[in-house]
């Protein structure tokens, strides 16, 4: 008389054997553990560039409302040089954003090579 064994009998004495998963399933687990490491660190660093360029942003729009208000406030015009003070304020928004964007320019020219 033969023994009949079925899938669950086999798959119980692998895991009690350990003959399946052996030194190559501990070399395929680590890979996938370093794998999975790498992903999470790169991902760490994108979150943190994106909150690095979000306080960036935060900051030179801050700037620019604080040379406009100073650009104000020294060089007030008369009413009657200013027709429409909002569309003043927008020239003027305008033009530091020209400014501002001539400086980004000037930035990424520079060599940094050292």
């Amino acid at each position: 008389m033969c023994a009949v064994y079925s899938s669950d009998d086999v798959a119980a004495y692998e895991e009690v054997d350990d003959s399946q998963s052996g030194p190559f399933s501990k070399i395929i687990s680590e890979q996938g553990d370093k794998s999975e490491m790498q992903s999470i660190i790169l991902l760490a660093h994108q979150e943190h560039e994106a909150q690095t360029h979000q306080q960036v942003m935060t900051a030179m729009k801050q700037r620019e409302e604080k040379e406009f208000s100073k650009l104000r406030d020294i060089n007030p015009l008369p009413q009657s040089f200013v027709q429409n003070r909002d569309a003043f304020d927008e020239d003027v928004r305008f033009l530091l954003s020209q400014i501002a964007s001539e400086e980004d320019r000037s930035g990424e020219d520079e060599d940094y090579s050292f």
